[in-house]
């Protein structure tokens, strides 16, 4: 089989799971009062929600150090320069930066404790983690902003 097709399969096989658990997810026992404050919901089906999410990060974890492996030991020198396009060294230097930013983001976010419905949350790395995520993307949103008004100013 091509790759196209694989792949493709694999789509249809993985949308076809989300989409069954996420229908079930909402049809049965979506409106459990949850025991300890009954204003709130507690679904009967959160933990299959929760374990497909957990076996999609790792699988897409895993495929990615996979695929890296394969690259570099497949990679062809050849392919460095691509019509005088330094096309290796910007890979660094874009991968490099994209690591450093995260390094960054989550060393300077903070820790500080929130209340999450009336309950203090205050584990340090978790909340250190979702404002490198957050300020990760904000980041990179602007640099693609301003890579696009830059790449517009110029074309005049």
């Amino acid at each position: 089989m091509k790759t196209l097709t694989i792949s493709s399969r694999v789509l249809m096989v993985l949308v076809g799971i989300i989409a069954v658990a996420f229908g079930a997810f909402y049809l049965i026992g979506y409106d459990n009062p949850y025991e300890e404050n009954p204003s709130f919901n507690a679904p009967k089906l959160t933990n299959v929600i929760l374990i497909i999410s957990y076996l999609l990060i790792i699988g897409t974890i895993l495929l990615t150090v996979f695929s890296l492996v394969m690259a570099f030991r497949n990679r062809n020198k050849s392919a460095a320069v691509v019509n005088n396009v330094p096309a290796a060294r910007i890979a660094y230097i874009v991968s490099g930066s994209v690591v450093l930013l995260l390094v960054l983001t989550f060393l300077f976010g903070s820790s500080a404790p929130m209340t999450i419905n009336g309950k203090q949350y205050a584990q340090t790395l978790w909340l250190k983690t979702a404002d490198m995520f957050i300020f990760t993307a904000l980041a990179m949103l602007v640099a693609a902003i301003a890579a696009v008004a830059y790449s517009s100013l110029n074309k005049r």
